[in-house]
């Protein structure tokens, strides 16, 4: 797997960012710690050691995993006229075109803005 490659789902996860409110540590909307856990995932193939080919083929995988498991349970706490995106970014990152996903999840980041208050997750 490439460079490209990792940057591509860190960007996926990382532009979603992590949620954090007064009352609750994720923000009061139940996808906000679903959100914060795709930022997690991406942070994860973000330390990867891309100069071990096999090790970081393994990494993206599980972080793959994790990241479709992840999606599937954000697609039943998200609103209704998101799910079809959040299902198109889980088929997205399944195929591994993360250029697709990032695409699919764009009216996800404005629901994630607007419901849960977002950390500084750029890097």
């Amino acid at each position: 797997m490439s460079r490209a490659v990792a940057t591509g789902i860190l960007v996926v996860a990382l532009a979603l960012g992590g949620c954090r409110g007064k009352d609750d540590p994720y923000g009061a909307e139940p996808a906000c710690p679903l959100l914060a856990d795709l930022v997690k995932t991406g942070q994860t193939v973000a330390r990867a050691d891309v100069s071990d080919p096999a090790a970081f083929d393994a990494t993206l995988r599980d972080a793959t995993k994790d990241y479709v498991a992840t999606a599937s349970k954000l697609r039943d706490e998200v609103p209704a006229n998101l799910k079809g995106d959040v299902e198109r970014m889980i088929t997205a990152a399944e195929q591994r075109r993360f250029d697709d996903a990032r695409t699919a999840r764009s009216r996800i980041d404005e629901y994630a803005r607007a419901n849960c208050t977002l950390t500084g997750a750029s890097g």
